[in-house]
């Protein structure tokens, strides 16, 4: 059925009269007819009768009249819809996150997302660093909340936030007393990074971290979860280090000692170079926002 037609019929209907329906659709009333008629053979009955004064519905006319307008209404509402999406004005992101932007940086940049683009909707899922990588490069997620530097030449990173790290030692370790430490002084030690579903920092952030201090770090992998990763500080196997959203200061065996150095576990929103999502436009305006001064 063309929808031409059901428009026709529509402004037919609205106006009661040819000749100020064919003003609105820009036709001559001869033509009109024709697209009427054509309309009533495809539906297989009369929809109006017609007056040399006055044009009205029949019953089924009636009955049609509603259902058509229905259909174009939809029909619209698709298209705006389609082109909001094209423009990035509405969709659905796919955000992963790590567990130390969940405190406040998460909730921050989705509420400042919902008031800038209501009808971008996020879908949000805890993945440590490597995995959020990983799921970004083969298309499963669109950005992610993850520790930079983020080294691939197929992902961008927007810098939002810089959370202090402490060092985690188990608790009978020469250095747990100390008041504070200097990172050269862990120069030596093992430090514990995370693999899949850990929030411990990942090799490459620790190692970036360690040569801005010219100290070639000794990492080891552990899998699980953070409190796991913390779980093995405590039996004695390595050192880690902890973001201050992630203190936990009940855990038992271990001391969380503030360094001196000013370290900190910078946090920005990946993407990548060239993200296939428009709303992914949407949710970088909400992040330049976090990051522009008042």
């Amino acid at each position: 059925m063309d929808l031409r037609h059901l428009q026709a019929f529509i402004t037919v209907a609205e106006e009661r009269h040819f000749g100020r329906a064919a003003e609105r659709l820009n036709l001559a009333a001869s033509p009109l007819g024709r697209v009427i008629r054509a309309l009533e053979d495809e539906v297989g009955t009369p929809l109006l009768t017609r007056t040399t004064r006055r044009v009205d519905l029949t019953a089924a006319g009636a009955a049609f009249l509603p259902q058509a307008q229905a259909i174009l209404a939809q029909l619209e509402q698709a298209a705006s819809l389609a082109r909001r999406t094209a423009q990035g004005e509405s969709g659905r992101v796919r955000l992963g996150y790590m567990g130390a932007a969940q405190a406040a940086l998460l909730p921050r940049l989705w509420r400042t997302l919902r008031a800038t683009h209501p009808d971008v909707q996020l879908d949000v899922t805890e993945l440590c660093t490597p995995d959020q990588r990983q799921a970004l490069l083969a298309g499963e997620l669109d950005a992610g909340l993850m520790a930079l530097p983020v080294w691939h030449d197929d992902l961008r990173a927007r810098p939002l936030a810089s959370i202090p790290l402490l060092a985690a030692l188990p608790q009978e370790h020469p250095l747990a007393d100390r008041p504070s430490l200097s990172l050269r002084e862990l120069a030596q030690e093992d430090w514990l990074t995370c693999t899949p579903y850990a929030t411990t920092l990942p090799p490459e952030q620790v190692q970036a971290l360690c040569m801005a201090f010219g100290l070639v770090p000794r990492t080891r992998a552990v899998g699980g979860s953070e409190s796991a990763v913390v779980a093995r500080v405590a039996a004695g196997v390595g050192v880690t280090l902890v973001p201050q959203t992630l203190l936990n200061p009940r855990q038992e065996g271990v001391r969380f000692v503030p360094l001196e150095d000013g370290v900190t576990l910078d946090v920005g929103l990946v993407t990548r170079a060239e993200p296939g999502n428009p709303a992914v436009g949407a949710l970088l305006l909400a992040a330049q926002h976090l990051t522009t001064p008042a």
